[in-house]
């Protein structure tokens, strides 16, 4: 279920927002946000709202604002059972006969013991849920502060283990780390997830709006048989992978999400996601190429790139591919022809690499250029290039010039890996940083009469190209892309 968090200060703002919510199944009034508890009020909300309405009452100390007396806290959330609050959350922290007491008379209320640790995700989970489940409450409600992707493991192992006990649970992590928790905890049967009503309302770290939870990743339709699929990187924050192959997802009814998964542990979370329903994986920054030694089979392209940027599931193994090359080049071959051109190529990572293997097998003339020479060099002795520093790039004459760099991307859209001053009339600028849609690079050149390609070109088409593996039919391409302009124009994937 997807419960909409309100965190309004007064009253007269909670009924405007009720009017106003739609996808959520349930709405979660935290009354310590309230600058004052009106009871007579609470009972006239809890009567006439059209959803059932979780009471929340957070002590200091506990994530909240309440700063009232212990059993002045504790006499509310019993009230809110009396008016016939359709959930009632307390605290396992709480004096342990009040929770008994508020079970006991619960009348119609389902009660939520709930235990948070923003600091971490200890390794005793199992011994704080059984601690919780002798008080015999009707959800248990156990969140934590995910410091690694590993912290994720702990928590979906618990809502396995309560699976197999029939116990109501509600579980998942908080923070950048444990975001992907919230979408994939509900597939492996956490009962509960909750969402904010908009920006800036959030009630806790790595929580999203209803929007995004609806729209972009359609959590109403996801169950136990949806399948997965994914960025794996660090950051992944700048990303639109989710948009894009969600949007395809939709678009045939395919019961599948795509999630963007911040990876800290690459081999542990390789392992571990073979544990799950897995249809396969994109990969960003930094493991395009450190990927490959987790892989159970490589395409023979993404062996001679040197890199993969998309797995596929087959049979419980994962096979490596590479859909930047033919990506980046048909973005490139959309504006320009590339046999005999004169290409400035800056990077010297796995996207780099399969650009230069295109631009090989196009017979452009290649000249890499990085920050650290020695790295361009290793990639121009692989496919016989010119290479150098940086610096090199004020004497070279060049035909298009392609950024393989994170230079400028989201949040330093200001930076640019090249001088506005060796920008050349006339060229073909193609920058890979899709994130934002036009980053200054590309500002730059366009001032001075340049052809310039976004790097949302390269993406949907290795999307495209992604999505076909996956799912083994022709992508909807207009459809995805189309999704994705959208939510660019409406900044909606900015999460």
């Amino acid at each position: 279920m997807l419960a909409a968090v309100i965190t309004e200060k007064n009253f007269e703002n909670v009924s405007k927002v009720l009017k106003e919510i739609k996808a959520a199944d349930l709405v979660e009034l935290r009354l310590d946000y309230l600058r004052e508890i009106e009871l007579s009020k609470l009972k006239n909300m809890i009567k006439n709202c059209n959803k059932p309405v979780m009471v929340t009452n957070r002590k200091i100390g506990e994530g909240g604002f309440f700063n009232g007396s212990e059993e002045e806290r504790i006499q509310i959330l019993k009230k809110a059972a009396d008016f016939g609050a359709g959930f009632v959350d307390i605290e396992y922290s709480s004096d342990k006969n009040s929770i008994k007491g508020l079970i006991k008379n619960k009348k119609n209320s389902k009660i939520i013991v709930s235990c948070h640790n923003f600091e971490k995700t200890p390794d005793n989970l199992n011994v704080i849920y059984n601690k919780i489940k002798t008080l015999n409450p009707d959800i248990i409600k156990i969140v934590t502060k995910a410091s690694s992707v590993k912290d994720n493991f702990k928590i979906f192992e618990l809502i396995n283990a309560a699976k197999k006990e029939n116990q109501k649970i509600t579980a998942f992590c908080m923070g950048p780390y444990g975001q992907f928790s919230r979408v994939l905890g509900a597939i492996l049967g956490s009962h509960i997830t909750y969402a904010s009503i908009g920006k800036g309302k959030e009630s806790a770290s790595g929580q999203m709006t209803i929007n995004e939870m609806t729209d972009l990743y359609r959590i109403k339709n996801i169950n136990k048989n949806t399948k997965i699929a994914g960025l794996i990187g660090n950051p992944v924050g700048h990303s639109w992978s989710h948009i894009i192959h969600n949007a395809g997802f939709g678009e045939f009814g395919i019961n599948a999400v795509y999630l963007k998964f911040r990876v800290d542990k690459l081999k542990e979370f390789v392992e571990y996601s073979k544990k799950l329903n897995v249809v396969g994986f994109s990969v960003t920054i930094p493991y395009k190429i450190r990927i490959m030694g987790y892989l159970d089979e490589i395409d023979e392209k993404a062996k001679k790139i040197g890199a993969v940027n998309t797995i596929a599931a087959r049979n419980g193994k994962y096979v490596g591919y590479n859909a930047d090359c033919d990506g980046a080049m048909l973005a490139l071959k959309s504006k320009t022809k590339l046999k005999g051109k004169n290409v400035v190529l800056l990077g010297a990572g796995g996207s780099a690499r399969a650009i230069a293997y295109g631009l090989k097998e196009e017979n452009a003339n290649v000249t890499i250029l990085n920050r650290t020479a020695r790295k361009a060099k290793a990639i121009a002795d692989k496919f016989k290039f010119d290479y150098g520093p940086l610096g090199k790039l004020k004497n070279a004459d060049y035909d298009i010039l392609i950024n393989a760099t994170s230079a400028g991307m989201h949040p330093e859209a200001d930076k640019s890996p090249v001088e506005a001053r060796l920008i050349k009339k006339g060229a073909v600028f193609f920058d890979i940083v899709f994130n934002p849609y036009k980053t200054k690079l590309l500002k730059d050149a366009e001032k001075k009469k340049c052809i310039i390609i976004p790097g949302t070109e390269m993406l949907i088409n290795q999307a495209v190209l992604q999505f076909e593996l996956w799912t083994g039919r022709a992508a909807p391409k207009e459809a995805m892309r189309e999704k994705m302009m959208d939510c660019i124009k409406n900044d909606c994937h900015k999460n």
